[in-house]
């Protein structure tokens, strides 16, 4: 990639610290470099620090006592010459060397460009670029572990496996076309074909099912309490946020909007939504916050289905629907006022265990018995949809999901046509289309490698 313009930024987060770094990229990193520190030696050393000075380029005088390095391109996060700056930190100083920096000829850098500098300059491909914000987001060990097995490539790398593997179907299927007036001619084997599509589909739906363990390992479990007005949803909200985030009366209707926070619970993310009570009103404020709850649980991976056990269950339409409507999410139920006298009929009981997906939970949220059953039941929940993403390779973005879901049909087709002895040009068509939704995932062109592994493997250029 030739990029005409050399950029800049601060590289380290905005506040007091103790070091700062500019950082820049581009084909004239090394000469701004000089202008900034004009003490460097003229042999400087790629990958090697200077303590220098960083002075005005305009004015000479010293701006600070800093650590210079060069990193001669192609070893460099970018792929470019790239040159940081070491200074002492706080936003004065950075933004005082960062002026410099452009006065010295760098422009600002878009937000994310360094990395996609180093996308196209072939340094990583776009799950390596998406890791590296996942990395810096990454808010549990766990999904931090998992960022650095995309960072480090084992999803780019399993995917151009598979990627070759597909160039490998395209070549043999389009030689049979193009040349098979040749003395060489290359007779397709059908059965080998099938295998092959077959072993690759196997392995695209093995990646698909892993999405929601990775989404969420990414993301933060969705955790949604759900229930009645009263029946303790904000108390427990409070009680998992570990501080008072909610407000907690006896007026039913208090929490009239939905508040989210992340919480960790046994080392696990959890994005904690308490919602507005479930019932049917005349206010219109507090029925847009029904509205909002509603639209909460139907993204949730868990609810926490909160109820008053100390009177019999009055099961409203809309939360009715909403347990019965929770597609793929698990219901946990929380039977609160364990403290009071019960009042849950045997009917009840039923109900709420043909309701949930996971063995209720009685506790007493205000004076918190029965704590440490409902976070060992959320633990255990949160530990068994995970537990794909610890297993070997696994996709997190919706793009990876699509990207995947486009080659998976495209080779089923390929594969359907081949089993049904159809024209090569059916075949190559879907595995084309499969290639191409594969390349959009890495950020990869492979026309280039077809036409290279035709014309290597196959003695058609005589």
């Amino acid at each position: 990639m030739n990029t005409p313009s050399t950029i800049c930024a601060v590289a380290t987060p905005p506040g007091v610290g103790g070091v700062g770094i500019i950082r820049v990229s581009g084909p004239d990193a090394l000469a701004i470099l000089r202008r900034l520190c004009p003490a460097l030696p003229g042999d400087l050393q790629s990958h090697k620090l200077y303590l220098t000075q960083a002075r005005c380029p305009q004015r000479g005088e010293v701006l600070d006592e800093v650590l210079a390095v060069y990193m001669k391109t192609p070893r460099s996060y970018t792929g470019e010459d790239v040159c940081e700056i070491q200074g002492h930190g706080g936003a004065l100083n950075m933004a005082r060397l960062l002026e410099a920096a452009c006065n010295a000829g760098a422009v600002l850098a878009e937000p994310g460009e360094f990395t996609r500098r180093a996308f196209l300059n072939g340094r990583m491909d776009l799950t390596q670029a998406e890791a590296v914000a996942d990395v810096i987001h990454a808010s549990s060990q766990a999904a931090l572990r998992l960022a650095q097995r995309h960072l480090a490539g084992q999803l780019g790398e399993s995917m151009a496996r598979m990627q070759q593997e597909l160039v490998v179907a395209v070549t043999l299927t389009e030689a049979a076309i193009d040349f098979s007036t040749e003395e060489h001619v290359y007779q397709l084997d059908s059965t080998e074909q099938i295998g092959r599509l077959e072993g690759l589909i196997g392995e695209a739906k093995r990646l698909l099912g892993t999405f929601d363990a990775g989404r969420q390992l990414r993301e933060g479990v969705q955790v949604v309490i759900v229930g009645r007005p009263n029946a303790g949803k904000s108390t427990l909200f409070n009680r998992l946020c570990g501080q008072p985030r909610a407000i907690v009366t006896d007026i039913p209707g208090t929490t009239r909007d939905y508040l989210e926070e992340l919480v960790q619970v046994g080392g696990v993310t959890l994005r904690l939504v308490d919602t507005a009570g479930l019932r049917a009103t005349e206010d219109v404020v507090e029925r847009l916050g029904v509205d909002r709850s509603l639209e909460q649980a139907s993204g949730a991976d868990l609810i926490l289905w909160v109820i008053d056990a100390s009177a019999p269950l009055a099961l409203d339409d809309r939360e009715r629907a909403l347990l019965e409507q929770a597609a793929g999410a698990d219901v946990l139920p929380v039977l609160n006022k364990a403290d009071l006298p019960g009042g849950l009929l045997d009917a009840d009981r039923v109900l709420i265990e043909s309701m949930g997906t996971v063995e209720a939970v009685a506790v007493s949220l205000l004076d918190g018995q029965g704590g440490e059953a409902l976070l060992g039941a959320v633990e255990a929940v949160a530990a068994r949809r995970l537990a794909p993403a610890a297993e070997g390779v696994t996709i997190t973005r919706q793009r990876h999901r699509q990207a995947l879901s486009k080659a998976t049909e495209a080779m089923e087709r390929a594969l359907e046509a081949t089993q049904m002895g159809l024209s090569h040009e059916f075949i190559a068509l879907d595995l084309r289309l499969a290639l191409e939704a594969l390349g959009e995932m890495l950020g990869r062109v492979t026309i280039d490698d077809i036409l290279g592994r035709i014309f290597s493997d196959f003695c058609v250029g005589k």
